[in-house]
């Protein structure tokens, strides 16, 4: 019987996966209420500490463009194994680590290794299951995933009120080395017999072929400049909270776990509303919930309004990324004319790679200074409005030639 007409999955395997895929929130998310504490521990500046996050996201875009096809020609399985064996001894050598250049090494480790994890188990699933089994097997993984996007936060932030930013570390290290077992005992090898060859040449020129496009260019940028709010939350909301409205590790902990809530609920109402509203029309709606965020942290950030204001400003700046990211992406995928793999590739290694660029700008004045941040959300406000223009004047002129 062919594997990809099998229904259903055992459900450890389909939590094993989901736990997979959380690799960036717990690579990403756990690790946010700790940029305070890892500043103090290396006496640095807040720009130089929130590298520790761009060099893991940069990593997370990486690992998922070079570790798909290594997994397509040598099988799911055995690189899984390997990958996930150098996250655990990445993390354990981080709990020991003095350096803050190692340290930065051992994050885009992690980055690499847990973009590749992700890339595999949704391949996994796909090598099983096609059309609606496909659709219903991604979904499951994407539960887990919130659930995880969830907690991850909500244990860093409980971590530093014992101890201090080492823990987290220990903490993924017990985590990556559970997975490690789990995934050697439970993982069932998926490409076994349709292994392909290794050809990075092909997917540049396939790259280049995608960078000609407008229809492709105008939504992959529109995309990741949405998740340059998301990342930036990510980089300067710990120092904002912490530092200026002395906020604990573990409050801060609560709020992103909140907005972790409100990008799940977005990402569900989105593929609600999809099915009844225009997507163009969507987008905008999105989009202006955004900028009354970014608004409102401005105003909030520069008259110092109660933090209260700041939290649901932070709501309403973070969670449209959920819509407007997956609007943009299903526009972006529509327009390509070779397979979906290398374009959803570079898709999320553009949207990896802007964060990670975006995410030290914001610390460049001090963790004291909140103009940096605010500068990057009005550019990048101003951006995602002429995008918008562009995709409908783009979509307007096709239809009517």
């Amino acid at each position: 019987m062919d594997k990809t007409s099998n229904p259903r999955l055992p459900i450890m395997v389909i939590i094993m996966l989901g736990i997979m895929t959380t690799f960036g929130p717990l690579t990403i998310d756990m690790y946010v209420p700790s940029l305070p504490n890892v500043q103090n521990a290396f006496d640095t500046t807040a720009s130089q500490v929130q590298l520790t996050l761009s060099f893991a996201m940069i990593g997370l875009a990486v690992g998922q463009f070079i570790f798909g096809p290594l997994s397509d020609a040598y099988g799911r399985k055995k690189v899984a194994l390997i990958i996930i064996s150098l996250y655990v001894i990445a993390s354990l050598i981080a709990v020991f680590t003095t350096s803050l250049s190692i340290l930065l090494t051992l994050r885009f480790i992690q980055g690499l290794t847990g973009g590749g994890v992700i890339v595999i188990a949704k391949a996994s699933i796909g090598d099983q299951h096609k059309g609606k089994a496909l659709a219903k097997g991604l979904a499951s993984l994407l539960v887990v995933n919130g659930i995880i996007s969830i907690i991850a936060p909500l244990i860093g932030g409980y971590a530093l009120t014992i101890a201090n930013w080492k823990a987290i570390f220990l903490i993924l290290t017990i985590i990556s080395f559970a997975i490690l077992l789990f995934a050697f005992f439970k993982m069932e090898e998926t490409r076994s017999t349709h292994l392909s060859k290794l050809n990075f040449s092909a997917i540049f020129k396939n790259f280049g072929s995608l960078l000609k496009k407008p229809a492709f260019i105008i939504p992959m940028l529109l995309q990741g400049l949405t998740y340059v709010m998301l990342f930036s939350f990510s980089s300067a909301a710990p120092f904002i909270t912490q530092k200026i409205y002395d906020m604990t590790p573990q409050q801060f902990s609560i709020l992103f776990a909140i907005n972790g809530i409100g990008l799940i609920i977005v990402s569900q109402l989105t593929a609600t509303l999809v099915e009844y509203i225009n997507r163009y029309l969507l987008l905008i709606l999105l989009t202006l919930i955004q900028i009354a965020g970014v608004i409102l942290i401005c105003f909030t950030l520069i008259f110092h309004l109660p933090l209260w204001v700041l939290v649901i400003a932070f709501f309403l700046n973070v969670c449209p990324v959920t819509g407007i990211g997956p609007l943009s992406f299903t526009l972006a995928m529509e327009s390509r004319t070779g397979g979906s793999g290398n374009a959803s590739s570079l898709l999320g290694l553009f949207q990896f790679i802007l964060g990670g660029i975006m995410s030290p700008l914001v610390g460049l004045k001090g963790e004291y200074s909140v103009m940096p941040y605010i500068i990057i959300l009005i550019i990048t406000t101003i951006f995602i409005v002429l995008l918008e223009i562009s995709l409908k004047s783009f979509t307007f002129k096709n239809s009517s030639n």
